[in-house]
């Protein structure tokens, strides 16, 4: 329907400081609320609100354009009285008043001949002398439970007790109802009963009807516990709560939840597919959606975000708070690869660089491959396996999506390394993994990925190549510069070369210099100003 309206935290501020409410529920619209303005009395409704009514609650069935001006003129949004047209002023009569006052005449002498006959014919079809009188005042029996409002999620408590409306079964009934707003958050309804096992069922605004689940049945406590859980459409929700057992009575807590929607995302899965802005948490013109995982500590993550539609961002928090990462862009690519430091649920974001941008995009989630564990009596040496890269050569190959190969280096202390992945078709991943297990990645930055490092001690390293999303072929290159050893450092003349100095060092004399002509020539020996012996 043109006419909703979808309230904007900048556009619609003035009438969002106004605190209008809904004339239904009595709760203030909120940023992304849908909202109706009816053209007849200017009431403001949520829609889901004029939907269930088939109209505003004032009766009317006609909405107007979105006017911030008139829809403020309601106040606080509460029922106004239908407005009357003003009384006109009488007229003076008019020349020509013999035209119009005999057909009058005529009119009501012909009305009052019908209302005579109906009169006299009620009269002699009444041939009962004492009529039974019906009492209007009597109360007409129950047909179901009361229904209560609830306002807002929360928590409310009830009992089931004797006078309550009970259904042919003798079960005692509840009724309550919730509206929903068009914020995209999951809704949720609990009842925890110590004193009975409830049962719920939920009417969503389609008619659909969903029954309750049971969460929890201890019968040591007797605490019971039954849920309907995600839910996420806007409009009026009715709820039918009850015992599972006839005549059943006692206390209970219904507990209504609206929580940011949150999908989850399998580790080397196939990339999961979306929309912005649909089912979206909106926050100050933003859409969001979120993701949870369980990321594996010291291993290697890499998150794939791809779209044509928008710029993406992505957020991400771990159990120890926000999770650094290194990010690349390539297009529509956006990728965020990191390293959990701690083993549990990470929530991911999804958004936009600017406000009120939306579309289809892909997010894809690929973690690295943990080492295999060394068997007892193994030496360290032995672990890291894989194909060997040899100094300044190459190795051509190709991965599924969410797959990664394990290569080897060996290397000696000072070795600078110089790694490479190009690959055809995705987004490469590349870590450098060393033989105590320090991790230098590298930031993807298209179709390649680089690392340069120099090796801080000698031994094997592994080499990671993954493909977070996407699938093909690519080449792994590696340029690897010996350390300069001291043989290979240029030495002033007449310095000791290693070998002489290990012979001085084991009592040998250095050799004396030898005169230009070839003959030998003792040298004097300074014994600090005392002469020579």
């Amino acid at each position: 329907m043109s006419e909703f309206h979808r309230l904007d935290a900048d556009t619609d501020a003035r009438f969002l400081r106004a605190r209008v409410a809904d004339p239904l529920t009595r709760t203030p619209f909120r940023p992304a609320n849908s909202v109706v303005l009816c053209k007849t009395c200017g009431l403001v409704s949520l829609r889901e609100t004029w939907e269930a009514l088939g109209g505003c609650p004032n009766g009317h069935d006609t909405a107007a354009a979105w006017d911030p001006a008139v829809a403020l003129g309601t106040g606080d949004g509460a029922a106004t009285p239908i407005p009357r047209p003003a009384k006109a002023a009488p007229v003076a009569a008019a020349p020509t008043r013999s035209r119009w006052l005999t057909p009058l005449l005529i009119a009501i002498g012909v009305a009052g001949l019908v209302v005579l006959g109906v009169v006299v014919f009620g009269v002699f079809q009444n041939d009962d002398p004492d009529p039974v009188q019906e009492d209007v005042m009597a109360p007409a029996e129950s047909t179901g439970p009361v229904g209560v409002s609830l306002t807002e999620a929360g928590l409310t408590q009830g009992t089931l007790a004797d006078g309550d409306y009970a259904d042919a079964s003798g079960r005692y009934q509840d009724l309550y109802t919730f509206a929903a707003d068009s914020s995209g958050k999951v809704i949720s309804f609990t009842v925890t009963s110590d004193d009975f096992f409830p049962d719920l069922v939920v009417q969503k605004p389609d008619g659909e009807r969903v029954e309750a689940e049971t969460i929890e049945s201890d019968d040591d406590s007797g605490t019971r516990v039954v849920a309907v859980r995600n839910l996420r459409d806007p409009g009026l929700y009715r709820v039918l709560l009850t015992s599972r057992l006839p005549a059943a009575s006692g206390s209970y807590a219904l507990r209504v939840r609206q929580e940011n929607p949150s999908r989850p995302l399998t580790p080397g899965g196939s990339a999961v597919r979306a929309e912005l802005g649909t089912f979206s948490e909106r926050a100050d013109g933003f859409f969001r959606d979120r993701y949870q995982f369980r990321g594996v500590v010291d291993l290697e993550h890499t998150i794939t975000v791809r779209t044509s539609a928008f710029a993406p961002t992505v957020q991400l928090t771990g159990p120890g708070g926000a999770v650094r990462g290194q990010t690349g862009r390539a297009g529509g690519v956006v990728t965020y690869v990191f390293t959990p430091t701690g083993t549990g649920t990470h929530t991911l974001v999804v958004s936009s660089q600017s406000r009120d941008q939306k579309g289809a995009y892909s997010v894809q989630l690929a973690v690295e491959q943990a080492p295999e564990p060394e068997a007892a009596g193994t030496p360290t040496e032995a672990a890291p396996s894989g194909p060997a890269l040899r100094p300044n050569g190459s190795v051509s190959d190709s991965l599924a999506s969410g797959a990664s190969k394990t290569y080897t280096v060996r290397g000696r202390t000072g070795d600078r390394v110089f790694l490479e992945v190009r690959a055809d078709g995705f987004t490469p991943s590349l870590v450098l993994i060393g033989p105590d297990g320090t991790r230098t990645a590298a930031s993807p930055d298209g179709d390649r990925a680089r690392v340069r490092y120099t090796l801080p001690g000698a031994g094997t390293y592994r080499v990671v190549v993954g493909a977070a999303s996407g699938s093909g072929g690519y080449r792994v290159s590696l340029e690897q510069q010996a350390a300069v050893t001291g043989e290979e450092i240029p030495r002033l003349p007449g310095a000791n070369t290693p070998q002489e100095s290990r012979g001085r060092d084991e009592g040998e004399a250095p050799a004396s210099p030898p005169e230009e002509d070839g003959t030998y020539r003792p040298q004097p020996i300074d014994d600090g100003g005392e002469g020579t012996r």
